[in-house]
């Protein structure tokens, strides 16, 4: 089958094959918990070309779209047949095929394609988590750092439809019509944005919010560039309450949280895994707000996959890149 691979001798490289083995072998029983999935779409994220082979498997990917084959001994919400979305952590998504645990994939609803479902599982379920430990709830104030990028859009779309009164967003000004398009929130007085690069816009921002936030969503410090926005967005937290939610950081950061001690207000999210409710919240959320992920969609061919990849580790996309597989 096809498959986009790790290679090379700790699998840093990723390569297109056509003759990658059937992950589940026709006269091979799943195991109890575990469904076969035909896939129809696939997306990627920066973590995809982070790991190396012993932590993210042989197959590239994460995110997955597709159709039911065949279930194991104890999956009942499951039937061969089922239009599913989720993640296959470790199998891999980027393939004809992949399985994974029943926990960890959703029914797709109708509304919304394969291609969107794809987008879904990394991005948005960090989205959820993340805004959760930050206590989203209606009615909050929430800052989003990176609103443009793939986690960032998400973060934005699931805090309107979590009913937060005051959403802001930071990205370049050249996205703002984009974000606002994607938003899927209807009244304007709602979303505000800030452009990164107007030094002028940033400092009347900060003059006027201190203490303004009850969660700020950091989606871009330690994406690759330097970026670090800790420091510097942290004074605009409520007063004890507020929670600041990044989603990556330093090397001392990711030691910190593992650790689980982070200092007070701080959150390193790390996506939990078996998100099946978390993904059903998602397009409940999604659907309320009319809202879906913004795509760059791409065949699953070799030039593609090298295209899409570059693209991605140069930063030079808006929202999810998406392999159609058929």
């Amino acid at each position: 089958m096809r498959a986009a691979i790790r290679t090379g001798l700790l699998g840093w490289t990723i390569s297109f094959t056509k003759d990658q083995p059937h992950p589940v072998p026709q006269d091979s029983a799943l195991d109890p918990t575990d469904v076969l999935i035909k896939v129809k779409s696939a997306a990627i994220n920066p973590v995809d070309y982070k790991l190396p082979r012993l932590a993210g498997g042989k197959i590239v990917g994460i995110d997955v779209s597709g159709v039911i084959e065949k279930v194991g001994s104890d999956v009942t919400d499951f039937k061969v047949g089922d239009g599913v979305f989720g993640r296959a952590f470790g199998r891999g998504s980027l393939a004809d095929y992949t399985f994974t645990n029943m926990d960890e994939i959703a029914k797709k609803p109708e509304w919304l394609s394969f291609e969107h479902a794809a987008a879904l599982g990394t991005a948005y379920l960090t989205g959820i988590q993340s805004l959760r430990a930050g206590n989203v709830k209606k009615g909050s104030s929430v800052l989003v750092i990176g609103a443009s990028g793939g986690c960032g859009l998400a973060g934005i779309q699931l805090a309107g439809g979590m009913g937060a009164s005051r959403i802001v967003g930071i990205c370049s000004g050249k996205n703002f019509e984009f974000v606002r398009e994607m938003s899927g929130i209807e009244k304007a007085d709602i979303l505000e944005l800030v452009d990164y690069t107007d030094e002028a816009a940033m400092n009347d921002f900060k003059e006027k919010n201190v203490g303004k936030f009850d969660c700020i969503y950091d989606t871009a410090t330690g994406s690759g560039k330097g970026e670090d926005y800790v420091s510097t967005m942290i004074p605009f937290l409520t007063e004890k309450t507020g929670e600041f939610v990044q989603i990556n950081g330093s090397p001392s950061t990711w030691a910190r949280g593992f650790a689980g001690k982070m200092p007070p207000q701080r959150k390193l999210i790390i996506t939990e895994q078996k998100g099946k409710a978390d993904l059903e919240e998602i397009v409940s959320l999604l659907k309320s707000s009319n809202a879906k992920p913004h795509l760059d969609v791409k065949p699953f061919d070799e030039k593609s996959v090298n295209e899409g990849f570059e693209q991605l580790k140069g930063r030079r996309t808006k929202g999810k890149i998406v392999f159609k597989m058929d």
